[in-house]
């Protein structure tokens, strides 16, 4: 056998793979892909304004903002700190399959097979081949991958793709030094952080790791601009143009409410929901037990159950302690390169205690695809600096073939408990359909409140509207008369004074376990002050048996 026929069929074998993970990811994702129940951000966020887009209905825009063209209002941000992005790559899934939750589900599936195609470029051109092949493999079968993009909207995974192909472009721009990357790369990040605020944390982490690769500079005189020559001022420009065209809607949205400028000023020291910018220390103790989370598949708990891959925390830590070890022992000209992924999940972790909204784990979809590119980094630099030169390159050709077969047993370890992790969960998806906000009794409250013909039910909580009109297409369209502040207060019950001399009215609550806005007690109480008396119509309830939503009437007393 000739090195060239070795070589054709080591290629070959890892083509074979690559789509090998991407056939099992799609199966994965797409399997009961309506499941669990359609979640009130993705109908929010995207569905609805998308369906009406879609159906010509009238669209409900954030703060009332919007660009007017040919009498339709787009939308320009869905709230102060994400942008409409989501409503607008929606549309031709839309269009060909109908305002669907397959459809909506779809859309972030096709931008993570991007994500992943992406992702091996970048760490093809960053590392190496072997690299990129553990990097994707892996990726393919994470739980946090596979089922945070089947709710793609709810997290805002696009934010992955997009710092994927910026990264791409940036790399490719550092080392070709071809402009037309560096101008791409920049309004792939001004888009980034239209799509989401928590974008920026990319971008710093970014710029903060080229500083840390670039400190040894300091030894022969360090300049504060460290590629003189690959970057002239017009380029710059342009760039800089470039960047603000990303995020042209966001300015725009701002001119017309200063939504983003208040939120953050508002939300600065202390959020809305409760979290503390001050807090730091709390704050980063707080991220670091999600990142463990996420890296073990633990935080699915609303699919109906937890499974976790144990392995995969030990393996990250692992990693790293192996990289810093063969790095001082055999490889100090590699750190560079090696610390990258790193350092980018360093920085983000830090940034993210910093928030205009909470700590929620959601936001680590962004850092998703740095994880299993961390392990196959480590296992790469294994591999060539220990394990190939004790196997020996010259002599039995078969010796070429051990470093592969150490890095096939060690992914497969984690292939296999990541696989156990997907399986489980879509086990327990089966039976319970989602738990929480996730729950699919929200299709049965779709399905009730259109087969009787009411088409203005009142919400009493957050998470029922938008689900229920995505649902009905717009038939049903439940008004928020609840409000936003977390105790009842006068305004709430003026409105529920001027609601209930209507007999027709329907009230839906949560089931008190499931309530984020608690307005039953206050509305049991007027109800009583006014001479009434309310009674269930309905209850919806969850696969388990377990109420999620109650449907209630009032009339007059002793009716």
């Amino acid at each position: 056998m000739t090195e060239g026929f070795l070589t054709r069929i080591e290629t070959y074998c890892q083509s074979v793979l690559i789509a090998l993970g991407l056939v099992v990811f799609l199966a994965l994702c797409l399997y009961q892909i309506e499941l669990p129940g359609l979640h009130y951000d993705e109908a929010r966020e995207a569905g609805v304004p998308a369906m009406q887009l879609i159906m010509g209905q009238p669209v409900e825009t954030f703060r009332g903002s919007g660009i007017r063209i040919m009498g339709r209002v787009f939308p320009l941000m869905v709230t102060d700190y994400i942008g409409a992005l989501n409503i607008y790559l929606l549309l031709p899934f839309f269009a060909l399959l109908g305002s669907s939750v397959f459809a909506l589900r779809l859309m972030p599936i096709v931008f993570a097979i991007l994500t992943f195609l992406l992702t091996y470029l970048l760490a093809h051109q960053l590392f190496n081949r072997r690299t990129a092949l553990i990097t994707c493999l892996l990726l393919a079968i994470n739980p946090s991958f596979i089922f945070w993009s089947r709710q793609g909207v709810f997290v805002t995974s696009i934010t992955a793709t997009i710092a994927m192909a910026g990264l791409l472009c940036w790399l490719r721009w550092y080392r070709r030094g071809q402009a037309h990357y560096l101008y791409l790369g920049a309004y792939l990040f001004g888009l980034g952080l239209y799509a989401k605020l928590l974008f920026l944390w990319v971008i710093v982490a970014l710029g903060a790791t080229f500083f840390v690769l670039k400190v040894s500079s300091l030894r022969k005189g360090f300049r504060l601009w460290p590629i003189p020559g690959r970057l002239a001022y017009r380029q710059l420009a342009i760039a800089l143009l470039c960047f603000l065209l990303g995020i042209f809607p966001l300015i725009i949205y701002n001119i017309q409410t200063k939504g983003t400028f208040l939120t953050l000023t508002g939300n600065l020291t202390s959020t809305y929901y409760g979290a503390s910018n001050l807090a730091f220390t709390e704050n980063l103790a707080t991220r670091l037990e999600q990142f463990k989370v996420v890296l073990n598949g633990g935080h699915l708990w609303y699919l109906g159950g937890v499974f976790t891959n144990d392995f995969y925390p030990f393996f990250f830590v692992g990693a790293g302690l192996a990289c810093i070890s063969v790095i001082l022992l055999k490889a100090r000209r590699e750190w560079r390169r090696v610390a990258f992924p790193f350092l980018m999940l360093a920085f983000m972790v830090l940034e993210s205690c910093f928030t205009v909204s909470a700590l929620w784990l959601t936001h680590y979809a962004i850092l998703v695809p740095f994880l299993p590119m961390s392990i196959a980094v480590a296992l790469d630099l294994l591999v060539r600096h220990a394990i190939l030169l004790s196997a020996g390159q010259k002599g039995n050709r078969i010796r070429r073939f051990i470093p592969d077969l150490v890095v096939f047993l060690a992914v497969t370890v984690l292939a296999v408990s990541d696989l156990q992790v997907d399986l489980s969960y879509h086990q327990a998806l089966t039976r319970s359909g989602g738990y929480a906000a996730h729950s699919d009794a929200s299709y049965e409250l779709a399905r009730y409140l259109q087969g009787q013909g009411i088409s203005s039910p009142l919400a009493m909580d957050w998470g029922i509207d938008a689900t229920v009109q995505f649902l009905t297409l717009g038939a049903v369209n439940p008004i928020e008369i609840f409000g936003y502040e977390w105790e009842a207060d006068e305004s709430f019950e003026e409105r529920l004074m001027n609601l209930m001399p209507n007999a027709d009215n329907i009230y839906i609550f949560h089931s008190p376990g499931e309530t984020v806005f608690h307005r039953r007690q206050a509305f049991d109480r007027l109800v009583v002050e006014m001479g009434k008396v309310s009674q269930v119509e309905e209850m919806i309830l969850d696969r388990s048996g377990k109420s999620m939503f109650i449907l209630v009437r009032v009339s007059e007393g002793g009716v």
